[in-house]
């Protein structure tokens, strides 16, 4: 459990690019590798991020690996008091935690009306590159929304990413405004469930019960629903990075207690899950 509890920074490998999970780490990390492992609450994105991406990936491959030789580790964090915030057409956001925010919403004046998107986010924010991810897929939103133009009316919103904007956008990020814009709804209403900021390091990423934290959403969204009289045929569900198993744990939670399925779910960058239950 030591062992699969701790990073290493080793390059030992097998053919075909990947660690052979049936080997003893000593066999394929040496003495003095296996003398530097590091505590994993060490592993923060913010170190991560200063690292080359092959290097980055090569040391999360290797804890993930490392925490699937002979052990079954069981998840055992679940965050409380996960916050919600819902952006605005002038810039402003309605932040309260998960469970007030229902009673928030109900004093939104047609809120729902059209389509809603729930989006879990999976890295924390306090990471530049992830803060950067996270506005630009709201922004999306936003635009698919007809909300564009609130960027020239509330200041608020745009003042943490002014700095991206003086930057040349990349045909990527054009081409994906491009269809938002283009899409066929024309309204609704974005939820953003910040999972993410309770996930400072990876060691709270590595223990994240899925499950469970994804039946509190499903719950909570059961409870949206019902109080708001929202049809679940509005709504979209999108999930990031870890996320991404919270959303289709949550989307399961809401069909077992409903019946009825969401009208869609969204995974984005999943991955590889470390703890798992049984």
């Amino acid at each position: 459990l030591a062992v699969a509890a701790m990073a290493s920074p080793s390059s030992g490998r097998t053919s075909g690019n990947s660690v052979n999970q049936a080997l003893k780490p000593s066999q394929w990390l040496s003495p003095q590798q296996l003398e530097r492992i590091e505590a994993v609450d060490d592993l923060t994105l913010e170190r991560l991020e200063n690292m080359s991406l092959e290097k980055g990936a090569e040391l999360l491959q290797q804890v993930y690996h490392l925490s699937q030789i002979n052990h079954d580790i069981e998840p055992t964090y679940v965050p409380s008091n996960v916050q919600v915030y819902v952006p605005k057409p002038n810039g402003d956001k309605i932040v309260a935690p998960l469970s007030e925010m229902t009673q928030l919403l109900k004093q939104q004046h047609n809120f729902g009306q059209d389509e809603v998107t729930i989006i879990v986010t999976g890295l924390p924010k306090n990471c530049e590159t992830v803060k950067k991810a996270n506005r630009k897929l709201v922004q999306a939103y936003m635009q698919r929304y007809n909300l564009q133009q609130q960027q020239q009316q509330g200041q608020k919103y745009n003042k943490d990413s002014s700095e991206d904007n003086n930057r040349q956008r990349t045909s990527s990020e054009e081409d994906y405004s491009e269809q938002a814009k283009n899409a066929n709804t024309k309204s609704g209403d974005i939820i953003v469930i910040d999972l993410g900021s309770e996930l400072p390091t990876f060691n709270s990423v590595a223990m994240l019960d899925t499950e469970k934290i994804g039946g509190i959403f499903g719950k909570w969204i059961v409870k949206m629903t019902q109080e708001l009289q929202l049809p679940h045929e509005t709504i979209h569900l999108i999930g990031q990075n870890i996320g991404a198993h919270v959303a289709g744990a949550a989307a399961n939670e809401f069909t077992r207690l409903t019946g009825h399925k969401l009208r869609r779910v969204t995974g984005l960058d999943p991955s590889s899950i470390v703890a798992k239950g049984h």
